[in-house]
This record gives structure tokens, sequence and C-alpha cells, in this order.
């Protein structure tokens, strides 16, 4: 049985050695807790190691299980500097604070999401969230990225969509080959997963991304073009809302097997629905 350090009743300055934190790192660290960021933690044991560390308010939580919930990265830094320092160890939170501990350095969705490409899967749940009204929008950045969404809503509408996860890898492909958007395209792409055109995302990837043997009109090739001309603008926040629209029409026009001249972003369009999505999509929020 390990003989873990003891939690004090009440909150407590205690201090904590590189065993103690070793100890709670490893048996007392739930898999729910962010990904450790060697940047904050290198930094942490830096300074404590010189001794420039100072002992603020800032500590350590557990909840009432004795489980981790806040002060992984200040354990890894007492763990790996070899020296011991004063901390707060506060016992007994609930955790549901656990979003809002560590104002210094925010939890963010992706770093909470224990799955690859974790950064852009986040931000396509923040498009496919709000389009499939998985919460209220609180800041929609023109009409279609939610720029506050909750960590749990985003968490959530991963859940919803695992297809934001098995998709994530032909998105960011497709960026690395054409700058093709990784998030608007991840939304696409998991839409996409859940109709009868299905089978063709595989086909659909590999022109796009190799971008060889097409007709000059093959969609594929057209967007492919089209996001290598005009590849900053496609690619920032404030064309994020085109890019979608361009990758979603073309998308369409491939599951349909039609060809088009030119891909088109038109002034006052709404959210173009990606086709066979009819079935569950919730249709005043997507308009042709």
């Amino acid at each position: 049985m390990i003989d873990l350090p003891s939690l004090p009743t009440d909150p407590k300055y205690v201090v904590i050695t590189p065993e103690m934190a070793d100890l709670w790192l490893t048996h007392c660290n739930p898999s729910s807790n962010r990904v450790l960021s060697d940047t904050f933690y290198e930094r942490y044991a830096k300074a404590m190691a010189s001794g420039a560390w100072k002992t603020t308010h800032q500590g350590i939580a557990f909840d009432k299980k004795g489980m981790l919930l806040d002060g992984q990265h200040r354990l890894m830094g007492i763990k790996i500097s070899g020296v011991s320092i004063e901390m707060l160890v506060i016992p007994n939170c609930n955790a549901e604070t656990f979003d809002v501990l560590d104002a210094g350095n925010r939890r963010q969705a992706a770093q909470l999401l224990k799955v690859p490409h974790r950064v852009i899967v986040a931000a396509a749940a923040r498009i496919i969230g709000q389009m499939y009204k998985m919460w209220d929008p609180v800041t929609l950045f023109d009409g279609f990225y939610d720029t506050r969404a909750s960590t749990s809503d985003i968490l959530k509408t991963v859940a919803a969509w695992p297809e934001l996860v098995s998709m994530a890898p032909i998105a960011s492909a497709a960026y690395r080959a054409a700058g093709v958007n990784q998030p608007t395209h991840l939304v696409v792409l998991a839409q996409a997963a859940r109709t009868e055109h299905a089978e063709r995302i595989e086909d659909w990837a590999s022109g796009l991304i190799s971008g060889a043997n097409m007709d000059q009109k093959d969609p594929r090739l057209v967007l492919r073009n089209r996001f290598f001309r005009e590849r900053v603008l496609l690619g920032s926040s404030a064309g994020r809302r085109t890019s979608y629209n361009l990758i979603a029409k073309s998308w369409n026009s491939w599951a349909q097997g039609k060809l088009v001249g030119t891909l088109k972003a038109l002034e006052g369009e709404g959210i173009i629905p990606v086709v066979g999505t009819e079935k569950f999509r919730p249709q005043e929020r997507l308009t042709q």
C-alpha cells in the first residue's frame, strides 16, 4: 500500500518536498487534468532551484477524495528542481471549481483533451457546438464562432462528436499540404462523416492533399488552388466563415460528383449546409 503524504484538514502552508510532489503526481493526479506543459513547469523549477520562487496564495488543491484538482505544474516544478518549497495546500475542494481554478494560466479546453490534434479539435468544437445548438452562444464572432464558449461545453461537444477526433488527421494533413483552414475543414468533415457520402472522404482527402491527377474543375483542386492564393486571409479569424463556406461548397460538389469552375463566397450568404445533413441539422441555424 502506498504511503501518501497526509493532507491538512484545513487550508495550510506546508513544506512540500520533491518526494511528496512525486507521490501526489503519481497517485493523486487524475487523467482528466490537463496535459502538462513543460514550458510552465520548467520555468517554475528554474525559479525554485535558483531561490527566486516566492510563496504566495497560489498553491495546490485537492478534492474531497484526495485527488489533485489544481497545482500539478507547481508540483512538477518541485519534483524536478529537487528543492523543498513551502506552498499553500487546500483540501476538500469541490470538483466543480475545477474550470475556474488557476487564473494565472487559465485552463483551455485543448489542454484538457487527451487526443491527437487537440487544439484544432477544440477550435472546431466551438463552431460545430453552436451550429448544432449544444449551448446558448456567448459571443459569436461573425455569427459563427463562439469565442467564449465554456470549457465544459467544448468538452461535451467533443464527446458528442467523436468525428472531430477521427477526422482531425485529415484536416491537419490538408493544412500542411495546401493551407486549408484546419478547424473549419474539420467541421465540414465531421458532419460529412455522418452522411451517406462518408465513403467519399478518403478520396477527397487523397486529392486535396496530393493535388495530383485531377481535372481542372475537380472541386478538390479548385479548393486547393483557392487556399494557395488566399492562404493568409482564409487561415485567419476574419476569414473563418468564408473558409468554411468554400470548403462546404467544394465538398458538396465532390460528394455529388459535380465539377466546378470557381468557388465564390457571396456577400450576405448564410452558413452553407453540408449535403446529407438535412436529416439531423438544426434547420433554422444553417441556411442555404
